[in-house]
Parts: C-alpha cells; sequence; structure tokens
C-alpha cells in the first residue's frame, strides 16, 4: 500500500480527528479572510473619500428674511448675483475641479399636469425649475434624498433636456426621451390664492426628458403647487435663459464648488476669501466635508483595530495550528514506527501524513472561500454601512451615467490577496505537519515503539 491509499483510508477511517482538523482550518480561513477585507476595505474607502468630488463650499448672496403682518416669512428679493467672470476668478485660486451654478424659476406645460398642493388651481398649475450644470451635484442627489432611477443625469454639454419626478412621470405617462413645451411662469399670491404673475406667455422653449428621479422623503407639507417636491423639474441652463427668467452668465442662486481633497477645504476657502471682486458684505460662503472628517477618523479607528486583531489572530491560530498537528502527529507515533519497521522509507511515512493534513485543509480552505463571501456581506452592511458616503466619480459628472457603490465590493479581496492568504495557511500547515513528523522520523523503530510502550 502506497503513501497515497494510506493516507486516504485514515482520511476516511479516523473522522473525529479529520472534522476537528477542517473545522479549525475552515475558521481560521474564514476570519483571516474578513479580517483582511475589513482591512483592505477601510483603506480603499478611506481613499475613495478623500479623492472623491464629496467635499464642497457654496456661495450665494445674503437675503432679507421678515415677517409680514400675518406672521408669515417673507424673502426679499436683493438682486443680487454671481457672475461667470467672478465664477472664472474662484476656479483662477486653483485645485478646484468643478462648479455648479443654480438659477431658479417656474414653468407651466400643457403636456404636465403637476401634482396638486395647496390652493391648487388651472391658473397655479406649474412647478419650480432648477437650473444648473450638473444635476448629479444638485444637493438632493448628492445627499441622496432624491435618485435617479431612468436616463441619465444632466451634465454641462446639455441643452434643452430636463429631469422629471417619478410620480410626475407617472401622472402625465411621460418617460426618457419624451418631448414637451415648457412656458414661462411666476409664483405669487394675491387675496388669499395662488396666481401667475404672467398671464400672457411669450415665451416657450422644447426640452427633452433625460431622466427620471424618485423621493427619498416624503412631504406631506402644505405648499402651493409649485412647491410641491415632485414638481420639481431640474434642467440645463439654457432653458431658463430661453424662458426669460434668467440672464445668461448671471446666477442669483447658490454657485456650488466642489474640490478634491477635503483635507485641503480650509486654505482653499481662505484664499477665494481674499478675493477682491466678490463682495464679502452681501455674500456668504459656507463649507460641507460630507463628514468627511467622522468617516474618516472612524475608519482609521476601525482600520488600526483590525490590524491588531490581524496580529493577534495570526499569531494565535498559527501557535494552535502548530500545537493541534504537534499532538496529531505525536498520536500516530506507533503507526510510524510500526511502518518503519516494515521497511517503509521516512519520506514515504512523512508524506503520507502531509498529504492527509493538506488535503482535508484544501477542502476547508475551498469551503471557507464560500462562506467567507456570506461573512463579508453581513460586516459591509453592518461595520460600513452608515459610513458609506455618495461618492462622485468621472463619469457620473461628466457622461451623466449613474452609478451606485456597492459596499460589498470593497471587502472583496483579489483572486492574488486571496491566494496569497491561503498559501500562507498551507504552509504554516505543512511546516507544523513536517517539523512535527521529524521529531518522529529521527527516532530509530525500536526507540519509537519503546517510547510508545
Amino acid at each position: 500500500m502506497n503513501f497515497t491509499q494510506r493516507a486516504l483510508l485514515y482520511i476516511s477511517r479516523k473522522k473525529g480527528k479529520t472534522v476537528s482538523l477542517f473545522l479549525v482550518v475552515f475558521v481560521v480561513a474564514v476570519f483571516l479572510i474578513s479580517c483582511f477585507g475589513v482591512l483592505n476595505a477601510s483603506e480603499r474607502l478611506s481613499k475613495d473619500i478623500r479623492t472623491s468630488l464629496g467635499t464642497a463650499f457654496y456661495i450665494r448672496a445674503n437675503t432679507e428674511v421678515s415677517m409680514n403682518e400675518n406672521g408669515e416669512t417673507q424673502v426679499k428679493e436683493n438682486n443680487i448675483h454671481i457672475s461667470q467672470k467672478e465664477i472664472d476668478e474662484i476656479m483662477g485660486t486653483g485645485e478646484i475641479k468643478y462648479y455648479n451654478p443654480i438659477n431658479y424659476g417656474f414653468a407651466k406645460s400643457d403636456a404636465i399636469q403637476f401634482i396638486q398642493g395647496d390652493k391648487h388651481t388651472a391658473e397655479n398649475n406649474m412647478g419650480k425649475v432648477t437650473a444648473l450644470r450638473f444635476s448629479a451635484l444638485a444637493p438632493n442627489f448628492a445627499d441622496e434624498t432624491a435618485v435617479l432611477v431612468a436616463g441619465k443625469h444632466i451634465t454641462e454639454t446639455d441643452s434643452g433636456r430636463i429631469l422629471i419626478s417619478e410620480q410626475l412621470a407617472t401622472t402625465n405617462h411621460l418617460s426618457v426621451g419624451d418631448t414637451l413645451m415648457l412656458t414661462h411662469a411666476s409664483l405669487s399670491e394675491a387675496d388669499g390664492a395662488y396666481i401667475d404673475e404672467i398671464p400672457v406667455k411669450t415665451a416657450y422653449v422644447q426640452v427633452e426628458v433625460l431622466g427620471i428621479y424618485k423621493l427619498n422623503i416624503e412631504d406631506t407639507s402644505m405648499k402651493p403647487t409649485a412647491g410641491v417636491a415632485d414638481n420639481e423639474i431640474y434642467a440645463s441652463l439654457d432653458i431658463l435663459d430661453e424662458l426669460h427668467e434668467c440672464e445668461a452668465g448671471i446666477y442669483t442662486g447658490e454657485v456650488d464648488f466642489y474640490i478634491t481633497d477635503p483635507a485641503k477645504l480650509e486654505s482653499i476657502t481662505r484664499n477665494v476669501q481674499l478675493l477682491q471682486s466678490i463682495d464679502w458684505t452681501t455674500h456668504f460662503i459656507r463649507t460641507n466635508d460630507f463628514q468627511y472628517s467622522k468617516i474618516a477618523d472612524q475608519l482609521s479607528s476601525l482600520g488600526d483595530l483590525v490590524k491588531i486583531l490581524l496580529v493577534l489572530a495570526s499569531v494565535v491560530s498559527t501557535a494552535f495550528l502548530t500545537l493541534l498537528l504537534t499532538m496529531r502527529m505525536r498520536g500516530r507515533m506507533q503507526e510510524a514506527g510500526i511502518l518503519l519497521s516494515a521497511g517503509v522509507s521516512k519520506g514515504q511515512i512523512m508524506a503520507g501524513f502531509l498529504l492527509e493534513v493538506l488535503s482535508v485543509a484544501i477542502i476547508a480552505l475551498i469551503l471557507s472561500y464560500i462562506a467567507s463571501l456570506g461573512v463579508t456581506g453581513f460586516l459591509g452592511h453592518s461595520l460600513f454601512g452608515e459610513l458609506q458616503p455618495n461618492l462622485l466619480n468621472e463619469e457620473t459628472i461628466t457622461a451623466g451615467i449613474q452609478n451606485s457603490l456597492q459596499i460589498e465590493n470593497y471587502l472583496k479581496l483579489g483572486a492574488i490577496e486571496t491566494l496569497l492568504i491561503y498559501l500562507c495557511q498551507l504552509a504554516v500547515i505543512a511546516v507544523s505537519t513536517l517539523v512535527s513528523s521529524l521529531a518522529i522520523m529521527r527516532l530509530k523503530p525500536k526507540e519509537i515503539l519503546s517510547k510508545h510502550e
């Protein structure tokens, strides 16, 4: 009987010892793969957060807010704006990758029946229009209050394109690619009713539905039809120009600036505030790192903890495997002595021992990889679910293609990394087996049998 047959026979007959070895290798492998996956995820996520367009500062004009006789809040128009020239100067301060100016207005269309709001009439059947260069950078999309469910985002290369809500599309049987005519409107209030201040329409623009978005929040407050969240239309900048509701290159809304390194946010905004061309008595600047500092600290702490766990797990698992295999080999001392007495070479005996252990270990490692996929998925949601930012990449911004980040992908190790971990485990198992075997093989058959007695 050769060593291969003896190894297979031992595995099949000594089921208890085989199962115990299998479980130890399996559990250690799953634990190591999971820990390395978490470490890999924390490092990759931290890097992506730092290099994503997830950090911004916003500049807008001050508005005067007051209370009227009825105790209602009123916002006074101050006609202060930001020009394209001023934006170009801000961009010239360096390290700012994108800017997203916003203009606001209202629009009507014979093809759209807007979701009815407070005091709805045919006259105030209108929606709010938010015109901008990149719809993916709009606050609602950046914080995932709104999510694109069909079509593409608006980019700086688009003209005559709009995004509408899923509810608005369903109500009016609209889909991506449909075209419709918009006209200008202006919301006002008179005698307790909401009215359109532009009764005679002189400006029209044909638009195409580029995308459809879905709101993740429910708006239950009482608002006029134009203020209902599902009635908001995101549009390319030229649309409000065509409707004569704004002037090209002049922005009365907020202008958002996005940088690629959150660590430089403070220094960049400091340089911007030194610009003399902007009247900072009528404008203000605010910053948003999208909780980068909080997330980065949490990821750093998690990474340090995982590194400590990996070191401890590696040392403990190596020591435990070595001890288990040493005890396993000592239990085979009589068998080794008998085989040596029967003329079986030491090399064949050691090869048989090694084959037994490696056969069980390889099966355990293969199954552990399958199990680790489920474990990493669970860890991804439990550990990183609250840390996951909305990472905006180049494709989303410039091409309008929405790509959602799957956190589980961050935990999945590459084939080479996984193979290296398994090879290290097999090396530890093989060395422990050989060292334990050598301690027996250096004795003569008579010594082995006498020691056993």
